[in-house]
């Protein structure tokens, strides 16, 4: 049996036909008109002065070009922020701005506008500042700026705080009563402030609205979807010499919103993550090829180093972790700083627990990346816990954290002293479907229109082959009435560990198609497997180390288990998944269940008459035997047992070994042990079903 990870729930019940599925995914989100929705365009773009404050910071901006005052942007160091930057540092500099930009230390700073900044642009002679992305929470940094004499104008999008920063203007979405879509990226609020600065649409920026807008995870829909059809498009034929670099190292069969998400976003958030954001942004702004070609170089590079950081520090981790704790924190040394948060989701999902990933420096100052599982609130824990931590922020499903290193044992046992709800996350699909029905066409035509996100149920299908990719990816072949399916799963190798050969399992997953020797196929991506098959794992001949990569609640059946648990049956049968051990050989059952051998222990005992437990030679019986042995002859009136003190019965009826319940127990016990050890694998397995059934 495999537990899902998720609670799956979908609209429709009854399994979709194959020319019905596309209906059912415009249903689930919503669509009346696809043909309208997916060639929505500039029409659908909100006018950019309903957005609070927006006439009043593009006249300071104006104001600024026609002085030649320096314009500082500061953004942020992933895709949202850095994608930002590059398309107002391009439209301030087409208008004549003079123009420069920055962003925080990753490492040494932190997110957002901060004292160091403040100070360099205090210096450098600057009179305005514009935020993207970031600058809403910055309420200390404004401050000493305007004090300074600076203006700033802030553009961001994430939640506000109690107080706002008493900045010269603050563009801002949550704070615009009147703007009609409050769920815009970073990228898009800058967007809106350039095309209102220049009174156009700023057509050669669209890609990098889209790219933004993508990355950011923002509900594609409203404007967000109008902004995705026109950059799309753009960045076919784009202009930026950067954007071009990206696409053609991401060897893309084709440019829709999964290529962005999967292919080009993360490269550039893998700059971000290792402190070279400049290089991200500097490959989006620059018109220089011989440039551009030597930044690709370089952010392909952080890509895969970022990649190779994330698989060393998730080992790490696993080293680390402590299963039985309800909440994970794990701490080290040897972590980067740039993929705790990547190491803290990846946890989570793998052992369905809230986590805590926490790198030390050198300096012994600790930083780390929590996120929650399910419905769990992980800053509500944090609020519980904050006298053991210096700074913390974010929200319920994810937070940034600083601490003392002493703290960091107290705030783990804080964490697992609260009530920590369990209840697992829901997984939403959008239908169950039968795969031998569904046509390539039919999941070519979903992908050409960005439903990267659909998700499908798919039941009974057997485990026909399972292999190891790369070292961490597990590739399945699965088989439905007698066709065949991949479907794989990118880092995480516990399917492949946690099913049998023959299996028979219902998978929640989306689909793509896999083109290979010129032939289109099916493949399941997936996202949760279930089965409630009684599973055997079968390491009777051997105790392999790939025991260790087996699901917790999995019984580590061998004969010494059996002997000393007399609910073995209960144990074995309750999560419907055990895996068999060699043999111990801890008891040796034979000398109870055997009339002879039995016999011997009692004439041994005869000659004593009466006796403590102390007069038995030790050597001669162990203590199991012993004690089991004494059990029988007391059910069977051979016996008497008065103040630790036995005493021989004499007695000349024959005696009927099974009528001691004792014994019966224990015969039960050595033909159960006995089948097991002597028997395949298909004969077992249909033996435990029989007993789970009765």
């Amino acid at each position: 049996m495999i537990k899902g990870k998720y609670i799956w729930k979908i609209p429709e019940k009854g399994i979709v036909s194959d020319n019905e599925i596309f209906k059912v995914l415009l249903e689930n989100r919503k669509i009346r008109d696809y043909e309208t929705f997916f060639s929505m365009g500039k029409e659908k773009l909100h006018n950019p002065f309903l957005l609070n404050d927006m006439e009043k910071a593009v006249n300071r901006i104006r104001t600024a070009i026609q002085n030649q005052e320096k314009i500082m942007i500061f953004g942020d160091y992933d895709c949202d922020g850095i994608s930002s930057i590059a398309l107002l540092f391009r439209a301030l500099t087409k208008a004549g701005a003079l123009v420069d930009y920055d962003l925080p230390d990753r490492f040494s700073e932190g997110y957002g506008l901060n004292e160091r900044a403040v100070k360099d642009i205090i210096s450098s002679a600057v009179k305005l500042v514009i935020t993207v992305d970031n600058g809403i929470t910055c309420v200390d940094e404004v401050k000493a700026l305007s004090d300074a004499g600076i203006d700033t104008i802030i553009t961001d999008h994430h939640e506000p705080g109690e107080i706002l920063p008493q900045a010269f203007a603050i563009v801002h979405p949550k704070l615009s009563p009147n703007y009609p879509f409050k769920e815009i990226a970073g990228v898009m609020v800058a967007y809106k402030l350039a095309s209102a600065l220049t009174s156009d649409y700023l057509d050669e920026l669209i890609d990098l609205a889209m790219v933004g807008t993508i990355a950011d995870l923002m509900p594609l829909e409203n404007e967000n979807q109008a902004m995705v059809n026109l950059g799309i498009e753009r960045i076919k034929t784009t202009t930026n010499i950067g954007l071009r670099k990206l696409i053609s190292f991401s060897n893309l069969d084709i440019i829709n919103v999964t290529a962005i998400a999967f292919k080009i976003a993360p490269k550039i958030n893998s700059s971000g993550r290792l402190n070279k954001a400049k290089e991200a942004v500097e490959l989006l702004i620059t018109e220089d090829i011989k440039r551009a070609n030597e930044l690709i170089l370089d952010i392909e590079k952080n890509h895969h180093l970022r990649k190779q950081l994330t698989e060393e520090a998730f080992l790490v981790c696993e080293e680390l972790v402590n299963p039985d704790d309800l909440v994970l924190v794990v701490a080290s040394e040897k972590l980067h700083e740039g993929v705790i948060g990547i190491c803290a989701q990846r946890l989570v999902e793998k052992y369905q627990k809230s986590t805590i990933v926490i790198t030390i420096d050198k300096d012994h100052n600790a930083k780390g990346s929590a996120r929650s599982f399910g419905d769990a609130n992980i800053l509500e824990m944090l609020n519980q816990n904050s006298e053991f931590i210096d700074r913390y922020g974010g929200h319920s499903q994810a937070c940034g954290l600083q601490l003392s290193v002493e703290n960091i044992e107290k705030l783990r046992n804080g964490l697992n002293h609260l009530h920590v709800s369990e209840v697992n996350p829901v997984l939403k699909a959008d239908m169950e479907i039968y795969l031998p029905d569904i046509k390539v066409e039919t999941i070519k035509n979903i992908q050409d229109k960005s439903f990267f996100t659909a998700t499908y149920i798919m039941r009974n299908l057997r485990v026909a082959k399972k292999q190891i990719l790369k070292v961490k990816h597990t590739k399945l072949t699965l088989e439905i009435d007698g066709y065949f399916f991949d479907a794989l799963d990118f880092n995480n190798l516990e399917f492949y560990y946690n099913l049998n050969l023959g299996d028979r399992v219902d998978i929640c997953g989306g689909l793509n198609i896999n083109s290979y020797r010129n032939k289109d196929h099916l493949q399941i991506m997936i996202k949760d497997i279930k089965t409630d098959e009684f599973q055997v794992y079968d390491y009777r001949n051997s105790y392999d180390q790939n025991l260790d990569n087996l699901y917790e609640y999995i019984v580590h059946y061998s004969d010494d288990f059996v002997i000393e648990n007399d609910d073995y049956l209960k144990k074995i049968t309750q999560d419907k998944a055990i895996a068999l051990l060699p043999k111990t050989k801890k008891y040796n059952l034979n000398q109870i269940v055997d009339r002879v051998e039995l016999g011997k222990i009692y004439r041994y005992l005869e000659k004593l008459k009466t006796f403590k437990l102390s007069d038995i030679n030790q050597e001669k019986f162990d203590e199991f035997t012993l004690n089991t042995a004494l059990g029988i002859f007391l059910e069977l009136g051979l016996i008497t047992l008065n103040e630790n003190r036995y005493q021989i019965k004499l007695n000349s009826v024959k005696i009927d070994l099974n009528s001691s319940k004792i014994y019966q127990k224990t015969l039960e016990k050595y033909h159960h042990i006995t089948y097991v050890y002597q028997n395949d694998l298909p004969k077992l397995k249909t033996y435990f079903m029989q007993i789970l059934e009765e």
